[in-house]
């Protein structure tokens, strides 16, 4: 018996594209931000993480206020090309609310995220998108190892 995968038991609990859902997203950003970069507040202004098998990741400081940190998040693919040439995200890190946001401003058109019909800048489904890449990436970086901790450029075993 074949079963439509959009009809699967294990796919029939996926969240709904919520305000409330996007928020949920937000608390889970936060959370994995704090992991890759536990002492933030304490980062200089740009820091580098290896991991032994992949890319490096860089976090560059944008900007800093008593509530909110503006970031940069990227990988350098190639060293010769320019930076402005490789995927990144700008994120805001919410500090007295406990969340971690793709800020609006991100250039996003060279991701291609979407296929199909591209959701209006800005709007929920936008921000969902942009936000459930973020936290898929957030996991991948942590999962290999990356960690950003003040004074020194980290290197992972693994």
């Amino acid at each position: 018996m074949k079963i439509a995968l959009r009809d699967h038991p294990l796919l029939q609990d996926l969240p709904s594209r919520s305000f409330a859902t996007l928020m949920e997203l937000y608390e889970s950003n936060y959370i994995l931000m704090r992991r890759l970069a536990p002492e933030l507040d304490a980062l200089p202004r740009d820091n580098r993480s290896s991991a032994r098998d992949g890319v490096d990741l860089h976090l560059h400081l944008l900007d800093r206020t008593p509530y909110t940190t503006a970031l940069c998040l990227t990988h350098y693919f190639d060293p010769e090309r320019h930076p402005d040439n490789e995927p990144d995200l700008m994120i805001r890190v919410y500090h007295d609310a406990r969340l971690a946001e793709v800020m609006p401003e991100t250039p996003v058109d060279r991701f291609h995220f979407w296929e199909g019909e591209r959701p209006e800048e800005k709007s929920l489904p936008w921000r969902w998108e942009l936000n459930r890449f973020l936290n898929r990436w957030l996991r991948y970086c942590l999962g290999r190892g990356h960690i950003f901790l003040p004074d020194r450029q980290h290197v992972s075993n693994g």
